[in-house]
């Protein structure tokens, strides 16, 4: 897009010797210094002519001062073309021509002194006045050149009135003094003419500066200097329609909020400047970098050259690994990056956004930090995603969700201490969707408030039954979302649903993921804190994946650590020694540091005979899984809890 500013604070590809306004000037300059030479020049040898035809008015000082204003004519014109700059060679001429006009008149009214003399040279002068575009061109080049202008007037008005003083002024007719005012007010009317039109142009001039600001401002991102979305789209429409092919890569940031955060937004602002200033550089020739939102930025790269593209792409994610330096601290990100072409995936500006978009997020689905390039089955899986969606909104209201629980047995006994409440969705057509799947979904739209807060219900409803059937020991356990955690009524709600349901607090057990930093958001520790007050005990779920370690557990809020079952699915299997080696002592290790601070470790996962002996040894008091029972429908929970346990399976 020609018509559009580059970034202002990236240096750009090629940068231009001069700005279009100086370019202007300049030219403008040239044309004066000629209009005023070619017109000088001409206006003397009529002058000289003028002489010739009429030798009685024509006086030796008349061809003295004409052939000296000629030849200082055509010597500026020979500077001219030396290259002598053109403002003192426009005030050197405006200030001649001027000398010249006054003195010519001077010399009509105090040499020669007839009324026939003045009046042929004040129709000669007249003529030169009106005609003297150089008047207005030179107010605008040269300091002296203005002042020059500005004073002609009011030197014709003091020739006139030392006239008037003169004896031979009483002699003239009455057509001398109209003619010499007229000279006077015409000389005067060109001048403010001038100063009116020069105001005018350095009007315009600074709209003209303003409007560029303005475009600056409206395509400009103005924390990276990199272009903004508005940018963006006008200059995919402009490529689309161009027809030369093109890859958009859409950019997301992995680990950004986190530095958001936890480092506060200036530190995040100075980051984002680093990353624009790395994408930048390795933008390509006639591509180009914008920020569309927060953590997002697109790039584009032009031509059809997959393995171009590919490698572009690359070299961003190599880029973006690298540290950054920031307020003495070493940051690290990755980046997420769709890839989309036109015109193979799309030929519309906003759908070929929309087919990099999905790419992006198929990498932040599979692990982050990589590239993937657009293919038709994501749409696929966006659409029923979106469809997933939905459905989800309303799957409450139709009767589609429902909760099931499973058992938290102890070793020594088998016996169930606490049942962990799952959600369920089987929908009419799509049939039974995994919780891996519509959780993430309910995040993503905002619905996994409500959808926690119909859970913890339901569960307390349940528990209170099975508890009025005479099995108070046994708690129910309730995964809770971070999005829930940093609601500021959360604690709040608990507490109601509570006594809602007539259960105790010690009742309820809350599992939340090791994902979350219990200690790191002011709302989380908030509610934490509430809830723990109230006797709610808390669980620490998928303990060795997240933010938690063994160092830290003395720090957190919790009763109860569940060992994450990809931990327990390398006790045993076609797992290499050194894994198997390593897995077995940080199972040791977590029996031993929860066990001195009086916490309740569980291992989830428990499938075969062979893991829960090899749990047993370690010493693990409170296991999880399908060797002693899968997820069961309400209805189940009573009879399970009745009945007797034996060999520790259920």
């Amino acid at each position: 897009m020609t018509d559009l500013p580059e970034p202002t604070s990236m240096p750009a590809p090629t940068v231009p010797t001069a700005l279009p306004s100086m370019r202007d000037d300049a030219g403008r300059g040239r044309v004066t210094v000629w209009v005023i030479l070619v017109a000088g020049t001409l206006g003397h040898v009529i002058s000289l002519a003028q002489g010739l035809q009429m030798p009685g008015y024509f006086q030796p000082v008349d061809w003295v001062l004409g052939t000296a204003i000629l030849a200082t004519m055509l010597a500026l014109g020979i500077a001219t073309g030396l290259g002598v700059g053109r403002r003192p060679v426009i005030s050197l001429m405006l200030v001649a021509n001027i000398a010249f006009l006054l003195a010519r008149l001077g010399v009509a009214l105090f040499v020669v002194g007839t009324t026939e003399r003045i009046l042929i040279d004040l129709a000669t002068l007249m003529g030169w006045v009106l005609t003297m575009p150089m008047i207005e061109a030179s107010m605008r080049t040269s300091a002296l050149a203005h002042r020059m202008s500005t004073a002609l007037p009011f030197a014709l008005l003091a020739l006139t009135g030392a006239y008037a003083l003169t004896p031979a002024s009483a002699l003239v007719r009455p057509e001398v003094w109209f003619g010499l005012g007229q000279l006077a007010l015409s000389s005067l009317g060109v001048v403010l003419g001038a100063r009116m039109v020069n105001t005018l142009r350095a009007t315009l001039h600074r709209t003209r500066e303003d409007n560029a600001a303005l475009t600056r401002r409206a395509f400009v991102d103005p924390l990276t200097g990199l272009h903004n979305r508005a940018f963006l789209d006008e200059d995919l429409l402009e490529r689309v329609a161009g027809g030369e092919p093109f890859a958009v890569l859409f950019l997301d940031l992995d680990g950004f909020k986190a530095i958001n955060d936890t480092l506060g937004h200036a530190t995040g602002d100075e980051t984002l400047r680093l990353v624009a200033q790395r994408l930048w550089a390795l933008s390509p020739p006639r591509g180009g970098v914008a920020r569309v939102s927060g953590d997002e930025f697109v790039m584009v790269v032009p031509g059809d050259d997959l393995r171009e593209v590919a490698g572009v792409a690359q070299r961003v994610v190599e880029a973006m690994v690298a540290t950054f330096s920031v307020a003495g601290q070493d940051l690290r990100l990755s980046v997420s990056v769709g890839v989309a072409r036109c015109p193979q995936d799309a030929t519309d500006a906003r759908d070929l956004l929309l087919r990099a978009d999905r790419a992006m997020y198929a990498v932040k689905r599979s692990g982050k930090n990589g590239v993937r390039l657009y293919s038709g089955h994501l749409m696929d899986q966006d659409e029923r995603r979106q469809l997933l969606e939905r459905e989800l909104r309303h799957a409450q209201e139709r009767g589609q969700l429902y909760v099931e629980f499973q058992p938290i047995c102890t070793v020594s006994t088998g016996r169930p201490v606490c049942l962990e409440a799952l959600v369920r969705w089987r929908h009419p057509d799509f049939g039974v969707v995994g919780p891996d799947v519509f959780i993430s979904i309910a995040e993503d739209a905002g619905l996994i408030t409500s959808l926690g807060e119909w859970v913890l219900c339901e569960a307390l409803a349940a528990a209170a039954r099975w508890q009025s059937a005479g099995f108070t020991a046994v708690r129910v356990a309730v995964n809770v979302s971070p999005l829930q955690l940093m609601q500021p009524q959360f604690a709040q709600m608990v507490e109601r649903e509570l006594a809602r349901a007539g259960l105790p607090a010690s009742a309820l057990e809350l599992e939340v993921t090791e994902g979350i930093d219990l200690r790191g958001r002011l709302h989380v520790e908030r509610s934490v804190e509430t809830v723990r007050a109230l006797g709610v005990r808390l669980s620490l779920d998928d303990f060795g994946t997240g933010f938690a370690s063994l160092s830290r557990l003395n720090e957190l809020p919790v009763g109860v650590v569940k060992i994450d079952r990809v931990f327990v699915a390398d006790l045993t299997g076609v797992v290499d020694r050194p894994r198997r080696r390593y897995v077995r002592t940080l199972i040791s290790a977590m029996v031993t540091v929860t066990a001195t601070l009086g916490l309740e470790l569980v291992a989830e996962g428990v499938e075969t005979a062979e893991q829960y002996d090899e749990l047993v040894a370690l010493g693990c008091t409170h296991v999880q899984g399908y060797l002693f029972s899968r997820p069961v429908p309400e209805a189940e929970v009573i009879p399970l809890l009745g009945r007797n346990v034996q060999n520790g399976v259920l």
